[in-house]
């Protein structure tokens, strides 16, 4: 009732604000004045109601027929039907109760079947007559319970917060683990510390031995001098220790 019933929800342009101006046609000479322009209003404004393409009705049809061969398949024992198709008798050689003698009788398993079939077809029932007084009859009602019952609506709007809490229990601490403490902690401070931490160590190793090829004969000098005390001075520790 609220797709071919409601109001039209095309976008830019406001049915109703444009019904209602001075020089706006009456509601008939509306619809045949944009039937008449073709492209042109709806066209332009808001790209018009058209069909979907077959690529996205071709599965919307297979899906149609499956449904109609699903519910064949489905006819319990109870009514009419191709029973040979029905899952209970595919099922049966694999199948079977566990003590045949206290099965259920025949008569009262079909019985069964005949009120959870009227159910359902009366719970059908009841949703189209609701439906068709709230969203066509009276479309007015639908705010006024909501007026009326707030807090049950707002928590039936929200899904009974479920969203809402798998986000505070699992969601957002995961979250926060990911990126305080895998991200941050590890991936951050760890492995790019450990590895930028090295590319740096040996940058300022090679700066400073950079240092040494200098070119100059007297550094080099100086620094064989250095090596040549460092040798000596070794070997008298070693003479002495002995």
């Amino acid at each position: 009732f609220m797709t071919f019933f409601g109001e039209l929800r095309l976008g830019k342009v406001d049915v109703g604000e444009e019904a209602h101006k001075p020089d706006a046609p009456a509601h008939g000479q509306h619809g045949a004045a944009s039937a008449n322009h073709g492209h042109g209003h709806d066209d332009h404004e808001h790209g018009g109601v058209h069909e979907s393409p077959w690529i996205m009705l071709a599965p919307l049809v297979i899906l149609a027929i499956l449904s109609i061969v699903g519910g064949l398949v489905g006819v319990p024992e109870s009514m009419p039907g191709p029973h040979q198709w029905s899952i209970t008798h595919y099922l049966a050689p694999a199948v079977a109760p566990v003590n045949a003698e206290a099965a259920v009788p025949e008569a009262a398993e079909h019985s069964k079947e005949l009120i959870f079939a009227g159910l359902s077809v009366l719970v059908a029932a009841i949703g189209f007559i609701l439906a068709w007084l709230l969203y066509y009859k009276r479309p007015e009602l639908p705010d006024r319970f909501t007026a009326r019952i707030h807090g049950i609506y707002k928590i039936v709007y929200h899904k009974y917060y479920v969203d809402e809490g798998y986000g505070a229990l699992f969601v957002r601490p995961l979250l926060a683990l990911s990126t305080h403490v895998l991200w941050r902690g590890i991936d951050q401070t760890i492995i790019d510390g450990t590895v930028n931490g090295a590319g740096s160590a040996s940058k300022g190793i090679g700066s400073e031995l950079r240092r040494m090829q200098s070119g100059n004969i007297r550094s080099y000098a100086a620094w064989v001098a250095i090596g040549g005390a460092a040798v000596v001075a070794y070997m008298i520790w070693r003479g002495v220790g002995k």
